[in-house]
């Protein structure tokens, strides 16, 4: 069998350079390095001189060591739409890929125009190319998506779309009436402020939200059409000159259980899989969620973090919320089918911020044996027989591994 590898894992959210001489940093590096291409999301965008804040809340910015570290841990490519990518407008997106690319990554997700960030990276493999493409889920401001003449990210932009029963359909429409909503919204269609307002017969706008009438109180959410159009038109020239396909997904549409994974992200994974995807990988809520397949493809609808500088460490300590275990997982091909055959998960502790001033943020490294199977089985207690069958533990201090198939 000829075949590929692919890494992944959780995001690179990192404030400058990362120790790569802490314990454990070389067991990780070894998975990264053995891979074909190994792809992390940058959830930060570099310092840049002349730039402003885009935002009022949290900066997440970087400078070239960190971009280094990076590298030199073992990763060759960078996706970068995401909620941090646009931190420090136009000039901080040319900027970052300027650096990562002169770094020698490979580079995805955002760009100085729209074709710049929705177009495919490429790492060069003697089996055959290894492509991939980044995309936002949103929800953000249409400012930070890339446009024909506008620095941004790459968007796929989904919208909550709720519906309630008759009765409480009439009772917002008689909210949206009685505040003036729907006469105000109407005015300004009329000049072309905006031209996406909805069927007044049929759908309400209630609060910026969409509103239908239906049998019960539920949502869905639902992937523009246009972004989806434009994301299936790339797939399909990336899948005719690659052997494989890798999507990156950025999703801040969370579930209230942060480390469930959200029904509809894994039918939108499966619909880019259905459309020419070979790996779906995605970041946003920052804990770890489980993985899937579809098709003998891996999914994975949210990996976490791998590297975690956050301002916020006692506050999600204190809530009890497991923002410091990751997972790197290297996704093993079968070039003639392009089937996934194996696939490795190496759980490990995620990289914490420098614990003070002059001090170094130490990289991530290998859980102990109990918590790797204990992250282990929540990560593939979903799977059915057959595909539990294919994923196994790495184990690098055993220099062994343990398959799910034996729980």
């Amino acid at each position: 069998m000829t075949s590929l590898s692919v890494a992944v894992s959780g995001q690179a959210l990192l404030h400058g350079a990362i120790d790569l001489s802490t314990p454990g940093a070389d067991q990780v590096r070894a998975v990264l390095t053995q891979s074909d291409a190994a792809i992390v999301n940058l959830e930060a965008t570099l310092e840049t001189d002349g730039t402003w804040p885009t935002k009022t809340k949290t900066l997440h910015l970087t400078n070239a060591d960190g971009i280094a570290s990076l590298r030199a841990l073992g990763f060759n490519g960078l996706t970068h739409a995401n909620n941090h990518a646009f931190d420090l407008g136009p000039p901080g997106i040319v900027n970052t890929r300027s650096i990562a690319e002169s770094q020698g990554f490979q580079f995805a997700g955002s760009g100085i125009d729209r074709r710049s960030a929705g177009g495919v990276a490429s790492i060069a493999t003697s089996r055959g190319p290894i492509a991939f493409l980044s995309v936002d889920l949103g929800p953000q401001p249409d400012i930070v998506y890339a446009s024909v003449e506008r620095a941004g990210i790459n968007p796929l932009r989904v919208r909550r779309k709720v519906s309630v029963p008759p009765q409480e359909f009439e009772t917002l429409r008689t909210i949206v009436s009685t505040l003036g909503d729907d006469r105000r919204e109407a005015a300004r269609a009329a000049v072309g402020y905006r031209s996406d307002l909805p069927n007044a017969a049929r759908l309400l706008e209630v609060f910026g939200t969409e509103v239908s009438e239906g049998q019960a109180i539920e949502n869905r959410f639902e992937a523009d059409r246009d972004d989806l159009a434009a994301l299936e038109k790339v797939l399909a020239e990336a899948r005719a000159t690659s052997a494989i396909v890798a999507v990156s997904l950025h999703n801040h549409h969370w579930d209230p259980d942060w480390g469930r994974s959200p029904a509809w992200v894994l039918d939108l994974s499966r619909q880019l899989i259905d459309m020419g995807a070979d790996l779906v990988f995605g970041t946003g809520a920052p804990v770890l969620q489980g993985v899937a397949f579809h098709r003998n493809k891996p999914i994975f609808a949210g990996l976490g973090n791998l590297i975690f500088h956050t301002r916020r460490s006692d506050t999600y300590d204190r809530q009890g919320v497991d923002v410091w275990t990751g997972a790197v997982c290297r996704c093993i091909f079968d070039v003639s089918d392009r089937a996934c055959t194996r696939l490795e998960i190496l759980p490990v502790t995620v990289g914490h911020p420098a614990p003070g001033p002059g001090a170094s943020a130490p990289a991530p490294a290998p859980l102990d044996q109990h918590d790797a199977e204990r992250v282990f089985e929540a990560m593939t207690k979903d799977l059915s027989a057959e595909d539990r069958a294919r994923v196994v533990r790495l184990d690098p201090r055993a220099r062994a591994v343990r398959s799910a198939s034996t729980a």
